[in-house]
């Protein structure tokens, strides 16, 4: 009886586990494309557009890192909240192009992290190189950008691993 109540026992078990599941190509590509997305707003200076990708919360944290210096914001407010006056201020769209590279996503049913390269080149054909990572949360089935962290760094340099990827 013992035996047959222990075999119960772990079957029950396994079959609570949470099924596994690889990620899916569209939920990849869903990220990718509120990454992308996001970056594009900005870059128009549509500060509804890319308020819209953003958590709204206090705890919001955007992290960047560059020439100019260190600067990390916490909270809407403090982070995204003061562009709408900036994006007024500077109505004129920025005219870099933009390509990210090398994404490594994992993700969960209401979380994800994103982390990617990104190549800005200026109208005068100068190139700037950041490593970046995103945390996204599912809110209302949407994903919201919580985390945004970039990190800039000189163009000639290969060995540049800030995230240790292949």
């Amino acid at each position: 009886m013992k035996k047959y109540i222990f075999v119960v026992f772990v079957v029950v078990l396994f079959s609570c586990q949470q099924e596994k599941i690889p990620p899916s190509e569209d939920s990849t590509e869903a990220i990718k494309a509120i990454v992308v997305g996001e970056t594009y707003a900005y870059m128009e200076k549509d500060y509804q557009k890319w308020a819209s990708y953003w958590d709204h919360g206090s705890d919001v944290l955007r992290l960047d890192v560059s020439k100019a210096g260190f600067a990390q914001k916490k909270g809407w407010d403090e982070s995204g909240g003061k562009l709408e006056l900036f994006f007024k201020e500077n109505p004129e769209p920025i005219t870099s192009t933009f390509e990210n590279s090398n994404y490594l996503i994992f993700y969960d049913v209401n979380l994800a992290w994103v982390a990617f390269d990104q190549t800005w080149t200026s109208f005068g054909g100068d190139k700037t190189v950041a490593k970046a990572t995103a945390t996204l949360v599912k809110k209302a089935n949407a994903w919201k950008i919580v985390s945004y962290t970039a990190i800039q760094y000189e163009t000639g340099n290969q060995n540049v691993d800030t995230l240790g990827r292949e």
